[in-house]
């Protein structure tokens, strides 16, 4: 049998309670309610009817950092994980491991039929996924548990499920910091200050409310804008948005965690052609990328995976270049910068002139707010996503210390791994 740790009120109430066909455990980061659905979902595939269960998450990286880990801990020698398989034996049950980060993950569930199914950050699936895998939830006595953080009001999964639950055959549980008895009472206060705005209500207080005014309202020239260059960085990142018709930026980041400020924005490069009077070729945005970069030793350009053409020149004449796909997840990507920018982490110097306006004129977008989506309005923000490459892409772990060969802790995400593994092989 699994090995379990003290359960909060709370928890022993879900799972008891958890007999549902839609077992929803939603509310604050950390709030003890993945452990609560993780044991209730185990549970399920030893005593539940027989058949094939599946483990949905946004993609199978996610779903080994968020809940494979926790059932190998749990499990020990009763789970065996086939990786690149995606599947697990566990307990002599055969569960599928599907990634689901976009509508066509819908094909990878089609065509079976199953028994049981826990998925990890409901919200970020794609709604046909959700539906699709409901579908095929027909066996006898099948059963969905999900966890989820809250999201905008109007969401399909609050809106459609989780608001009809007493029509439904839906069970809900809110969850709280305080309904997790393992967490340092350190980190719970810690954790409250580095959120704030909408992180706050939704993250800390587990509240569905929409995303309105600006994206980063914690913004402060007195405490984010810096005038003077902390010193020389022992990593340095290039962010690069290209446009043919919008303008292209650049942004430059320095990062070494020895030095205060240890990550700061030092330049920006912003071509607007309209405003300018004329459009800048390929070949010339390749230069001005290799001019910007001013012969330092560049740890990593991140750009935007669209942007064929740019990485096309830049690979052909600037090979030293170490272009980099960006993990372009909008939502995952604001959602760092906000934290390193209400921890005080991340500085920007006063030169950036047009990134520092981009920080009072990127809104959330209101007329997606009743669709239940939140996307930022698509103006202002050439420079931003710029910096969101970077920080999305090496810091989407955290701030870690610099170090030469730094590769990320999941070997599955492909553009860091293969960049950083093969960094001494020609890229530099």
């Amino acid at each position: 049998m699994f090995r379990v740790q003290p359960l909060s009120d709370k928890q022993k109430r879900s799972f008891n309670e958890a007999n549902k066909r839609i077992n929803i455990w939603c509310g604050s980061v950390r709030s003890g309610k993945s452990y609560a659905a993780l044991l209730c979902f185990l549970d399920f595939c030893i005593n539940g009817p027989s058949g094939l269960c599946a483990i949905v998450g946004r993609s199978e990286r996610t779903l080994r950092q968020n809940v494979i880990n926790m059932l190998s801990n749990f499990c020990g020698s009763d789970i065996d994980y086939k990786i690149g398989y995606g599947e697990i034996e566990l307990y002599g049950r055969k569960v599928y491991v599907v990634g689901a980060s976009d509508a066509r993950a819908e094909g990878r569930i089609l065509g079976a039929t199953y028994a049981g199914a826990l998925v990890d950050e409901a919200t970020l699936l794609p709604e046909n996924v959700w539906r699709t895998l409901l579908d095929r939830l027909s066996i006898p006595g099948a059963r969905l548990f999900a966890t989820t953080n809250p999201d905008s009001p109007f969401h399909w999964l609050k809106r459609d499920f989780i608001d009809r639950a007493n029509e439904l055959d839906v069970a809900c549980w809110d969850f709280h910091l305080e309904d997790n008895p393992s967490l340092d009472p350190v980190y719970v206060k810690n954790i409250k200050k580095e959120n704030t705005g909408i992180w706050y209500k939704r993250r800390i207080e587990g509240l569905w409310t929409m995303a309105q005014g600006a994206v980063y309202s914690m913004f402060n020239r007195d405490r984010h804008i810096i005038d003077q260059i902390p010193g020389i960085a022992s990593e340095y990142y290039i962010g690069v948005d290209y446009g043919q018709n919008n303008p292209t930026a650049f942004v430059m980041l320095g990062y070494d965690p020895t030095l205060y400020p240890n990550m700061w924005i030092e330049k920006e490069y912003y071509w607007d052609s309209k405003k300018e009077g004329r459009q800048k070729t390929v070949s010339q945005y390749a230069e001005d990328l290799n001019s910007f970069a001013n012969n330092l030793s560049i740890d990593g350009i991140f750009i935007d995976p669209s942007a064929a053409a740019l990485k096309t020149e830049v690979r052909s004449r600037f090979r030293h270049l170490p272009l980099i796909d960006a993990n372009n997840n909008v939502l995952e990507g604001i959602g760092i910068h906000a934290t390193l920018l209400n921890e005080g982490t991340l500085k920007i110097h006063s030169s950036c002139k047009n990134l520092i306006g981009e920080y009072t004129a990127y809104v959330w977008d209101e007329s997606w707010q009743k669709q239940g989506v939140d996307k930022p309005l698509k103006q202002f923000d050439h420079l931003q996503d710029s910096t969101r490459y970077i920080l999305a892409t090496r810091f989407q772990h955290g701030v870690y210390p610099a170090k030469r060969g730094y590769q990320p802790p999941e070997k599955a995400w492909d553009p860091m791994a293969d960049f950083f593994s093969n960094k001494h092989a020609g890229h530099r």
